[in-house]
């Protein structure tokens, strides 16, 4: 009856706050519509500071043209030729801007180019452009990284979470995607697979040194392939994919994004770079008896090839700006005769040029070396892709599998032990079940601890601790707890009468102990069902590295840890209340805090076991042995801010695949040869 009334008061309450939050389905659109506003200021903010960091200081964009694509099987219609106007003139009055190029070709849109082309830089002014022109029943374009999709999740949970990480709740992130208030902006279909390999398995590379695609690409096609069936009506789902030439180009055609048209980042013409460069060091002498001989080099046949393959990219002419901003003579590179000569040039003075145009304690050597281990880290092997996003929590590797796990096992066994102590303190005396009880958690502890993978970690801070909203799952995720033992304590007294009747009276001393520790297990589990921790992480701004913040996550890990020890008193006083009202079981025969022990032992173990982050990365930075720095956050948010790195998504990516690529190549051998 105690059970009965308790389970009707929580059902009851359920259901109240369920008709108070959840919209009725006539209602749901304009909350749709609502949450979307929110989504759209979040994503004008965050897309708004990384276009920032990607033109520069100096804030001067590149005027930036593109072609209609050959129509590919199941094309839309567009027009022939479009543009990105930036600061300097206009390729061609007749030439559409990137966002009125979209709204006139339909709802479905491929842009193409080559490396360091400007895909990002256009997708993200088209970004921008469309939350300026959106009205209230228009969808919100967001960008979505492909690299880490598993096309085996369904595309409409991929979509919500990164609506989730735009600062939206889950409740009001699902009312966006179920309503279609989302325009995805899908990034990155060429890193999704590995490239070309030859029966040997090994990586075969185009005359540039650029892996080739591979054609037959399974986790790319297996993602067009959900994009083609998304939706009712395909051509009705407004689509924006951004995806390498090379790349898009070796798949088959009938497996491209259907109904939808492709365009095809042009080459930067001379008018513009030289416009762009006048405009900016037109007082600098340096400059300018760079610019007076350019032209002749620019139009030599032999002697400019290289500067006409390089610098019509704007991701080279970044790196020609940011080389050659304060010192040296860019005159130098006319004696490169080859490209790779000069793009070789150009990404061994970034990291000098950048620590030097910064006051900072960093040396050159040191910022090229610790970014050599992140590159390193990330180059994948001939069979596996090759990753872009760095997440702090991931990088423990670096320092070695084994020695990480090892120590952070051996670490995870040292706190179970101190969460142990004050109940082996307060027995007083030597009991062997209570040692027995510990030893064996602590061999659980390190025996999981060892298996971890490094799962991400809750990252807290004080706002969302001190919330309407903790208070409110705490209120509604600690009473199942109370259910949850009460009935597996009455299975119990179930079970102990049957061993009774049977006669294994041996067996009946066992079952309040073992009663207890699945009691507590299970009632932490339906706790952290609940949402308790999923409150406090899961919801990051998107320009922001998510594991940086490591005061957070131990912080995350202590106040998860005082929840689950509320959720295990309750369902240990709950069940050995309920056990008392057996006529087999005797609660007097048993010590107590071997009781306590036990429960102990079960919050224990999965604290220490799943909130591990803050703990192994303590253990990273104590023994990666100088291979990088020891506040490593401070480390990456400075290259970020510097332009070494850019942010997409809550993670670092260096700023260019071919800057990555460069430093993971030129790690030197053992033999001293690079």
């Amino acid at each position: 009856m105690v059970l009965a009334a308790v389970g009707l008061v929580i059902s009851l309450k359920g259901l109240e706050e369920t008709r108070k939050t959840t919209p009725q389905w006539d209602d749901a659109p304009a909350f749709a519509q609502a949450a979307a506003r929110t989504l759209a200021d979040a994503v004008a903010k965050a897309e708004g500071k990384r276009r920032r960091t990607l033109i520069g200081r100096e804030e001067q964009r590149l005027t930036l043209t593109f072609t209609r694509r050959s129509y590919d099987r199941l094309h839309g219609e567009g027009r022939d030729h479009g543009q990105l106007q930036g600061n300097g003139p206009s390729a061609s009055p007749d030439h559409p801007d990137i966002a009125a190029y979209y709204e006139s070709c339909g709802k479905r849109l491929v842009i193409t180019g080559a490396p360091g082309a400007g895909k990002t830089v256009l997708s993200l002014e088209l970004v921008l452009e469309l939350i300026k022109r959106r009205t209230p029943e228009q969808p919100v374009p967001v960008r979505v990284p492909l690299a880490e999709w598993n096309p085996g999740v369904p595309f409409e949970k991929l979509l919500t979470d990164h609506v989730i990480r735009a600062g939206v709740s889950e409740e009001r992130a699902n009312w966006i995607v179920r309503h279609h208030f989302v325009l995805p902006v899908l990034d990155g279909l060429d890193e999704m697979d590995p490239g070309l390999t030859d029966g040997a398995g090994n990586p075969v590379y185009d005359p540039d040194g650029h892996p080739l695609p591979d054609p037959q690409a399974p986790r790319a096609l297996a993602a067009l392939k959900a994009l083609n069936s998304y939706g009712s009506a395909v051509m009705d789902q407004p689509l924006i994919l951004v995806c390498r030439t090379g790349h898009y180009n070796a798949l088959p055609v009938g497996e491209r994004l259907w109904h939808a048209v492709g365009i095809e980042i042009d080459p930067m013409s001379y008018m513009h770079i030289a416009a762009h460069l006048t405009r900016l060091f037109q007082h600098d002498p340096r400059w300018r008896d760079f610019l007076d001989v350019l032209p002749t080099r620019w139009s030599d046949p032999q002697h400019g090839a290289a500067l006409r393959e390089t610098l019509t990219t704007p991701w080279w002419l970044f790196l020609l700006k940011t080389v050659y901003y304060r010192n040296g003579n860019p005159a130098e590179l006319f004696q490169c005769s080859t490209t790779h000569e000069l793009k070789d040039r150009l990404l061994s003075l970034f990291i000098p040029a950048v620590v030097d145009a910064e006051a900072t304690r960093y040396d050159t050597q040191k910022v090229k070396r610790w970014l050599r281990v992140i590159a390193c880290h990330l180059q994948g092997s001939a069979t596996s892709v090759e990753r872009v996003d760095i997440h702090q929590h991931q990088l423990w590797p670096i320092a070695g599998v084994n020695r990480v796990r090892y120590l952070d096992a051996a670490a995870a066994v040292v706190l179970f032990l101190l969460l142990m102590l004050p109940v082996l303190l307060l027995n007083g005396r030597q009991s062997p079940a209570l040692l027995g009880y510990t030893g064996l958690g602590a061999a659980l502890v390190a025996w999981e601890v060892v298996r971890q993978a490094g799962d991400f970690p809750p990252c807290v801070p004080w706002g969302r601790v001190f919330s309407g909203a903790t208070l409110q799952l705490l209120i509604t995720g600690l009473p199942p707890a109370f259910v949850v033992a009460a009935l597996l304590a009455l299975l119990s007294n179930c079970a102990a009468w049957l061993v009774a009747e049977i006669g294994w009276h041996p067996v009946v001393g066992f079952i309040p102990v073992l009663t207890v520790f699945a009691a507590v297990r299970l009632g932490i589990a339906v706790t952290d069902g609940s949402g308790i921790t999923q409150a406090f992480s899961s919801t990051y701004p998107p320009d922001v590295n998510t594991a940086v913040r490591w005061r957070h996550v131990f912080r995350g890990d202590f106040l998860i840890g005082c929840v689950m020890i509320v959720a295990a008193g309750i369902s240990l006083i709950t069940a050995w209340w309920v056990i008392s009202f057996s006529n087999v079981l005797s609660i007097d025969a048993i010590p107590g805090l071997e009781m306590v022990a036990v429960a102990q032992l079960a919050v224990g173990t999965r604290w220490v076991m799943i909130f591990g982050g803050g703990r192994r990365h303590l253990v990273f930075l104590l023994c990666h042995r100088g291979r990088l720095p020891r506040r490593l956050g401070r480390f990456l948010r400075w290259s970020h801010d510097v332009g070494l790195l850019r942010t997409s998504g809550g993670a670092y990516q260096f700023r260019h695949r071919e800057f990555q690529q460069w430093l993971a190549a030129a790690t030197p051998s053992p033999g001293g040869r690079t």
